[in-house]
């Protein structure tokens, strides 16, 4: 879709649909390199073979940790940020890290460190709003949108996901309320998207200039209490404390956002206690990503109506889909197809519509809201969607 053709009928012809949203626009993927690189980003470019490897052949034994969220996870001030010294601690411990994500390279040195690079941190970035995509003109835009866009967490197949998000929500005034919905949003998206034994680490934020102390104060009470409610609903989520290992103000840089040298320091420090204290208590997690050991599991038996989906993604833990599967997206394990906000495996005499730019192909929805070299959109589940020919 292309970026100019869309923003004048999206606001003369779709606003009127789209304004009966609960939760605003998504506009995540249009443009083509929003994820990574809008007139000298410095998030990076679009995915490649960064998902997978880390600085040795680790294949079968690494544990594959996703950094993921804005520009402190992307480290400005200081290349690699906080996580050279997480990689740098837990390598130290013994441990055989895989850092995964869609930008960086496998392969960094800084301040004498050598460190696997890749992660998911974009300089800039808010929750989820869709808003927000105008100002990606500019560098900016949501986490859930880029991620999206990418494919990212399929892809990287995380173990443990560290995750660290709100300071430009925050430094934009965005009510916790509205930050709290956002997150809820990106949430369900994230785990809807990583393996099962996958383990999300949501992190408070460090503090900013002073004039925010409240609404880092409340953003940050708001992440325990999320955190809270999806363990309740038996989700892989935990509360890390990033705003409670740092000194305040006094380990943050002169620009009063980003965290100092010391203050990554102490994050990464902190973030790989976190890391060893949770595989010590699951002697059985590290390794357990399926993609990174050879396969001795038998595929997952399927409990829907199709049973000819591929093996290597039922492998994986994930179901075949219904007989009246969608494909939406195709990799070298199979065809997937998205049921009950899960990926499944489709087979045989599947549907084909593999989606664009990102973004599915509608099940139901049938009215046309535009239409260009990619197909005809229409609008379900408060998003764009392709609709199958």
């Amino acid at each position: 879709m292309k970026l100019l053709q869309f923003i004048p009928f999206a606001l003369s012809i779709a606003a009127p649909a789209l304004a009966q949203w609960g939760g605003g626009w998504d506009f995540g993927g249009f443009g083509g390199g929003f994820g990574g690189g809008f007139g000298g980003n410095n998030n990076g470019g679009a995915v490649t073979g960064n998902t997978n490897g880390g600085i040795d052949d680790q294949s079968g034994e690494s544990i594959r940790i996703m950094p993921m969220g804005d520009s402190i996870t992307f480290g400005i001030g200081e290349t690699g940020g906080y996580r050279k010294y997480l990689y740098s601690d837990l390598t130290k411990q013994g441990y055989k890290i895989d850092m995964v994500g869609p930008e960086g390279s496998s392969r960094a040195t800084e301040n004498g460190i050598t460190f696997d690079d890749n992660h998911a941190g974009y300089s800039g970035y808010t929750i989820k709003n869709g808003l927000e995509f105008f100002r990606g003109l500019e560098g900016n835009g949501s986490l859930y949108d880029v991620l999206k866009l990418k494919h990212s967490v399929k892809l990287a197949k995380p173990d443990i996901i560290l995750l660290i998000i709100g300071t430009n929500d925050m430094s934009g005034n965005h009510s916790t309320q509205s930050c709290t919905n956002d997150l809820h949003d990106l949430l369900d998206y994230v785990i809807g998207e990583m393996p099962s034994h996958c383990t999300i680490f949501l992190s408070s934020i460090p503090d900013l200039q002073t004039n925010n102390a409240q609404n880092v104060l409340s953003y940050n009470e708001a992440v325990k209490k999320v955190v809270s409610e999806y363990q309740g609903k038996g989700k892989n989520v935990r509360f890390a404390d990033i705003h409670g290992c740092m000194n305040g103000m006094a380990d943050m840089s002169s620009d009063k956002v980003h965290p100092s040298g010391s203050g990554y320091k102490k994050m990464g420090d902190y973030f790989a206690t976190v890391v060893d204290s949770f595989i010590k208590e699951n002697p059985d997690f590290r390794g357990t990503s399926s993609s990174n050991k050879a396969t001795t599991t038998k595929a997952t038996t399927p409990t829907t109506g199709n049973t000819t989906c591929s093996a290597k993604i039922t492998s994986q833990g994930y179901k075949c889909c219904s007989a009246s599967c969608v494909v939406v997206y195709t990799d070298n394990d199979g065809d997937w197809g998205v049921e009950n906000n899960q990926w499944c495996g489709c087979g045989k005499g599947a549907t084909v519509c593999t989606g664009a730019q990102g973004y599915p192909c509608c099940k139901t929805a049938k009215t046309v809201y535009y239409e260009d070299a990619d197909g005809k959109w229409s609008v379900e589940n408060d998003d764009w969607c392709l609709i199958p020919n």
